[in-house]
């Protein structure tokens, strides 16, 4: 691992980089929640674009990741991680893998937001059905 020092300081570096930018992706889907609730189309669209750049960079890191991890011959999972961290100094291991941790953490809580982002979304588009298609509420109804 000794000849993979600059590789192992980028992904680290990488790593806490994909903390906070996990951390700035749950502050706005939160937002994100909070604009579908109040309807506000035009914020939604600003917000939105934010989130595409901020998700570019997170699957720019990602794919970094995998590469790195190749690189030094480890397998490009949380094994793979963990194996890395075992390798290192102990500081610097103990960072990794709070980092690793609290990454994994930040993940599964977007993914919870972004769940339920989705779910208002598809309530909100029912009832606008219900609201601008009040004939396919029934199955019998008079032709059109």
């Amino acid at each position: 691992m000794a000849s993979h020092g600059p590789l192992i300081k980028q992904l680290l570096n990488d790593l806490a980089q994909d903390v906070k930018g996990y951390q700035q992706l749950a502050m706005q889907l939160k937002q994100q929640h909070v604009l579908l609730t109040n309807r506000d189309s035009a914020a939604l669209l600003s917000l939105n674009q934010e989130l595409d750049r901020l998700m570019a960079t997170l699957s720019t890191h990602a794919k970094q990741r995998v590469t790195s991890m190749a690189t030094m011959g480890l397998s490009q999972d949380d094994q793979g991680m963990q194996r890395l961290f075992a390798a290192l100094p102990a500081q610097l291991g103990q960072q990794g893998r709070q980092l690793w941790q609290q990454l994994h953490k930040l993940t599964l809580e977007c993914q919870m937001l972004n769940n339920q982002n989705g779910r208002q979304l598809a309530h909100q588009k029912q009832l606008m059905d219900k609201l601008l298609k009040p004939e396919q509420q029934y199955c019998y109804g008079p032709a059109l």
